[in-house]
């Protein structure tokens, strides 16, 4: 066994033991007079180094006196190992599946409609004062956000609510598109037998809809 301990100040307390690090409070464990303990028992006879806070080092024999750290830090191994296992079982469930396509129509999603504070309500608005003002067969005061599409792109106010139209026909077939593809990537990750594959079966759904992106 190697082992490494690193009395740190500030909570960066670590305990290495075979490359494996992990990291609490060795508060009660340790003389806080020592800095630093290095020990190897893989040579031709079991050995350390212990450094104090005050730079001077001295050997020892054995790490009886760490085995209060050793235990703990066994304790702690033994946690995160649990913690791995439960993120691994996660990864391969059904919800994660599930979460996964919801995450990723939803970044795709983005990149067609921006969504912030208001803008959904603001471009239905948009759309839908443009649709009017092309239904009145563009005879009439010219809508307010007609207006300013028109003065900023530096065209009639015809062709600005075309645009505009056109714009939100494109965003609400690109949302359609999506939620067809997350509907039905959902339905056959819900509908697949226990302990399946749930990633393998999201995974021509979530490459159709990445393909969106580009």
């Amino acid at each position: 066994m190697k082992l490494s301990i690193i009395n740190g100040d500030a909570g960066d307390d670590t305990v290495v033991i075979d490359g494996i690090a992990c990291h609490f409070d060795l508060a009660g464990l340790i003389d806080d007079t020592i800095w630093a303990v290095q020990w190897s028992d893989e040579g031709d006879k079991p050995e350390g180094e212990v450094e104090l806070r005050d730079g001077t080092h001295k050997k020892i024999k054995s790490i009886k006196p760490f085995r209060r750290i050793i235990n703990r830090w066994q304790e702690e191994k033994a946690k995160t190992d649990q913690q791995e296992e439960k993120d691994q079982a996660f990864l391969k469930s059904r919800q994660f599946a599930l979460d996964l396509i919801d995450n990723t129509a939803g970044k795709v999603r983005l990149r067609f409609v921006p969504i912030g504070y208001g803008m959904t309500d603001e471009y239905a608005r948009v759309k839908s004062e443009a649709q009017r003002f092309i239904e009145a067969g563009f005879a009439g005061d010219v809508p307010a956000v007609v207006q300013t599409h028109a003065e900023v792109k530096g065209v009639a106010p015809r062709e600005a609510a075309e645009t505009i139209l056109q714009a939100a026909i494109k965003w609400n077939n690109a949302l359609d598109k999506i939620r067809d593809i997350r509907i039905k990537a959902k339905a056959q990750v819900e509908k697949a037998e226990e302990g399946a594959d749930y990633i393998a079966i999201a995974r021509p759904f979530l490459d159709t809809l990445k393909t969106l992106e580009s």
